[in-house]
């Protein structure tokens, strides 16, 4: 339908509802901007003040931990030291006893020989020698039965052991017969320590030696008397 305005004046413009509302005011865009950068400083913040507390509880850790890791090292090194000196004494120990037991074995040895020589009247020892395991000894004796007695008490003694003669032989030394005799045997530490047959021993245990006859014997000179061999035997 068409209408016609006869008073010849323009209508009012209409209003049409605006569809999302009045604008708001630039103040409170300002503020509510504000306020958003606020919080999210806020919970930056808060954030990296919970990092910073535990970064810097870690570092503290960390330098207690390298504080005892020196702790540590210097006791490490100090237990090598302790178990340097723990081996050090362990071997002077060994040592020490090492030499006891050399000491011992000899000892023992002169001893049984001197009670041993000390029950006969004429037999002498010129030499004492270990020949291996066993011991070799050398002298003279005034009668033959004096030297079987010899013989007799080395095995009955409880020291000695496998006596056997190698050799034997009159001999006219200044116009007075003795006889010359070589022998082995084993000798039996009663303590246990080393053998003496596994080092040296000294000369001449036993009774007063021979000046004169303390080489080893060797082949009779000429014009000695016969030399009568004993084969090599065990009492």
């Amino acid at each position: 339908m068409i209408k016609i305005n006869l008073l010849g004046v323009a209508p009012p413009p209409s209003r049409v509802p605006s569809v999302g509302g009045s604008p708001a005011p630039k103040a409170t865009q300002v503020v509510m901007l504000v306020g958003a950068l606020i919080i999210c400083f806020g919970i930056v913040g808060v954030i990296y003040k919970v990092w910073s507390n535990q970064i810097a509880d870690l570092e503290k850790r960390q330098s207690q931990e390298k504080i005892r890791q020196t702790e540590l090292a210097a006791v490490k090194s100090q237990n090598g030291k302790y178990q340097q000196h723990l081996k050090d004494l362990e071997t002077r120990i060994n040592t020490i006893q090492a030499l006891q037991n050399s000491r011992v074995g000899p000892v023992e040895l002169m001893s049984a020989l001197g009670s041993i020589i000390s029950k006969t009247n004429d037999v002498f020892l010129f030499s004492l020698a270990p020949t291996g395991e066993r011991v070799q000894l050398r002298g003279q004796s005034g009668t033959i039965d004096s030297m079987t007695n010899f013989m007799a008490y080395l095995k009955n003694s409880g020291s000695f052991d496998d006596v056997q003669l190698e050799q034997f032989f009159q001999d006219d030394q200044k116009d007075r017969l003795t006889y010359k005799f070589t022998l082995n045997c084993q000798f039996k530490s009663p303590t246990g320590g080393i053998s003496p047959t596994a080092g040296g021993a000294p000369a001449g245990p036993g009774g007063p030696a021979m000046g004169s006859s303390g080489g080893p014997i060797g082949p009779r000179p000429q014009g000695a008397p016969t030399q009568a061999q004993a084969p090599r035997r065990s009492l």
